[in-house]
């Protein structure tokens, strides 16, 4: 199978494998900053809970 390809094909293979990278990595860095988004969010809302608590007492 791979031995009937040409230089062009392997070209094409190396550019989809950089590509497949390159949209990983975007989508690993996009994930990890929304979850961080929602640590920090819930934090914020443990910490009103928390002090609504301490004010209700």
């Amino acid at each position: 199978m791979f031995d009937s390809w040409t230089g062009m094909d392997w070209f094409i293979l190396v550019i989809d494998i950089v590509a497949i990278a390159i949209v990983a990595t975007f989508l690993k860095r996009k994930i990890q900053h929304k979850l961080a988004e929602v640590e920090a969010r819930q934090a914020f809302h443990r910490q009103q809970r928390q002090e609504k608590r301490t004010t209700d007492d």
